[in-house]
């Protein structure tokens, strides 16, 4: 056996050998969560430090593609200087936003920052105005609205995500098939 396939057997050997101890609850993750420079949260909830690191995926990607969709809707909402992109978006969805604002206004002691008011609607709330705007704005952008139905059904996903719960990897693997057509057909 020559170096280069002892090193490689090696390199898998250590690999699968990591894998096999990552399963373990109780062995610390090699991933840290520092409450302070010198607190880390890995050796005291070795399993639950895991399962957050694992369901920062699927976070991640709800952070982008809601994101994507606020700047989407918010740029097509205002094409043609035809009144603010705000105008649009219907009345109910306006109300819970004005009260999202004082709340923040409440809340200014907390290092928020000024945010728009796009950031403070939910994933269900920018499908909505997509629905109510198609005509004529995002039927020409989207073109097929199979793909709003597409990212209502892992709203649910994100809900799980953002509450704090794990979902499996066959979920994340839904919510970036979702994600790959959205930028495939609105984005290419």
């Amino acid at each position: 056996m020559n170096v280069d396939t002892k090193a490689a057997l090696f390199i898998m050997l250590g690999k699968a050998a990591t894998r096999s101890l990552d399963k373990i609850d109780d062995v610390v993750p090699s991933d840290s969560l520092h409450l302070s420079p010198s607190y880390d949260l890995a050796p005291l909830v070795p399993e639950v430090v895991r399962r957050s690191t694992e369901a920062a995926v699927a976070y991640r990607l709800f952070f982008v593609f809601e994101t994507y969709l606020r700047e989407l809707i918010t740029e097509v909402l205002s094409e043609n200087g035809k009144g603010s992109w705000w105008d649009k978006v219907p009345a109910d969805i306006q109300t819970e936003v004005t009260k999202l604002e004082e709340t923040e206004e409440i809340k200014s002691w907390m290092a928020l920052g000024s945010r728009d008011k796009s950031a403070l609607m939910t994933l269900p709330q920018l499908l909505r105005i997509i629905d109510v705007n198609w005509k004529g704005a995002f039927d020409e952008v989207i073109r097929d609205k199979g793909l709003v139905q597409e990212a209502r059904l892992i709203g649910h996903l994100r809900n799980t995500i953002c509450h704090m719960s794990a979902i499996s990897e066959e979920e994340i693997a839904r919510i970036r098939q979702t994600m790959r057509d959205w930028f495939r057909v609105v984005a290419p």
